[in-house]
């Protein structure tokens, strides 16, 4: 869990792997022009470094390997798909962000304070705290950054998704698979009732991530004469 917080801020599901790209400013015109070859993206101008690509890159092997699927054992093919999947990923993020500003949303320092002390909680002491910050190559003022990112686009999918329900068919059909998959290897499944409030989850889970990839798919398409690709 802390390993996602500190590599990987923002990657994700999209609301969570979305913004874990540090974007830097670069104004349009002559300045964008000289920064080009430090840039993978721009996204309204606003640019994404080679830097945060290839840091975000690297953190994304690191969660295959643990999978069970090394960088070095991918063929050309699933290598080209995993960077193009990273950087799409990095553009949403900060299109999600862009987005949300434009739309009004902000978040005040003392929201960002009380998060950073929450995550403060899972660690024993300050000092496993600022040992986790380094291994990770973080300041706390660049991790505040980065919850103050997290929490403006968390706000403004909440604003635009609204509430999100699970039937009981939905929650009857997600045990039923549940079922079908334990009986195949063979192991006793869990009853309904004792495992309902987690299929219920997995049910809000899965409808509000469908919901956020139809948000960020219309929003490309919106957007894309702004998004411009310098990577090769």
């Amino acid at each position: 869990m802390m390993k996602r917080i500190f590599t990987g801020i923002l990657l994700l599901s999209i609301a969570v792997l979305v913004l874990g790209a540090c974007s830097k400013d670069s104004s349009k015109g002559n300045t964008e022009k000289e920064n080009k070859e430090d840039l993978v993206a721009t996204v309204d101008g606003k640019g994404i470094s080679k830097q945060e690509y290839n840091k975000e890159l690297e953190s994304m092997k690191a969660s295959y390997e643990q999978q069970g699927m090394p960088a070095d054992q991918m063929d050309s093919k699933m290598k080209e798909q995993l960077e193009k999947s990273v950087l799409d990923q990095m553009i949403n993020a900060e299109l999600l962000l862009q987005t949300a500003e434009k739309d009004g949303i902000s978040i005040e320092q003392k929201e960002v304070d009380a998060e950073l002390e929450k995550i403060k909680t899972n660690f024993g002491d300050e000092k496993q705290f600022e040992d986790a910050l380094k291994k990770n190559k973080l300041t706390e003022k660049e991790l505040k950054g980065q919850l103050k990112k997290q929490m403006t686009v968390t706000k403004y999918l909440d604003s635009k998704i609204g509430k999100v329900e699970a039937s009981e068919q939905e929650i009857q059909a997600m045990y039923d698979q549940y079922k079908q998959q334990l009986e195949t290897q063979k192991q006793k499944p869990e009853e309904l009732e004792k495992i309902k409030p987690q299929l219920e989850q997995q049910v809000l889970s899965q409808k509000k991530d469908e919901k956020i990839s139809k948000l960020v798919e219309d929003l490309r398409k919106k957007n894309e004469d702004k998004i411009k690709i310098h990577k090769a």
